[in-house]
């Protein structure tokens, strides 16, 4: 079963597995190569989308949005269409699917279009629901995209909202990380 928060169950996407397109985001901090893992074991019918590769190449600020152009390119190479039903889950403690999501929809995907696996991969594997070590063949896609410039706030917008309040600022970075 959806709901409205963008989340998908794990009794839903087995169902459904061959109505959507699947997306492995893992990425780890430490120690752990998300795409190594993603080639041993993944749901079935997977593709990988590397955090570290698609982000923008030349800043020294780690996982920043790339450009538009990169970005139809990489959803072009995953082979991904505008109107797909996508489903994205991850392996790691970071909830990285999290931000393939908000890539997805900052590019414009259709939000009604693009959900995350609740519970992710470990859910899945704890259910001994089916994985698969089989590489997706991608045929390549014309992917468009568009930017939605209102997801992101700029350290002078950042500023002027301590005096303005006219938003709430979360950090959902861990205290460590803060």
């Amino acid at each position: 079963k959806k709901d409205n928060m963008s989340l998908v169950d794990t009794s839903w996407l087995e169902k459904n597995l061959s109505n959507v397109k699947i997306i492995d985001a893992s990425w780890h901090m430490v120690n752990r190569n998300g795409y190594e893992e993603y080639i041993e074991e993944h749901l079935p019918n997977a593709s990988f989308f590397d955090l570290e590769k698609n982000s923008k190449i030349d800043s020294d600020l780690p996982h920043m949005l790339t450009d538009l152009k990169s970005w139809e390119k990489i959803m072009s190479n995953m082979g991904l269409e505008n109107n797909d039903k996508i489903v994205i889950y991850d392996n790691s403690d970071v909830i990285s699917s999290c931000r393939c999501w908000y890539n997805l929809l900052y590019f414009g995907h259709d939000p009604q279009l693009v959900y995350v696996l609740d519970g992710g991969f470990k859910k899945w594997k704890i259910e001994n629901k089916i994985t698969s070590d089989t590489l997706v063949t991608i045929k390549k896609s014309n992917y468009k995209a568009s930017e939605n410039k209102l997801l992101v706030k700029n350290k002078k917008e950042i500023n002027e909202n301590i005096s303005d309040n006219k938003f709430n600022l979360i950090d959902a970075r861990s205290k460590g990380r803060f």
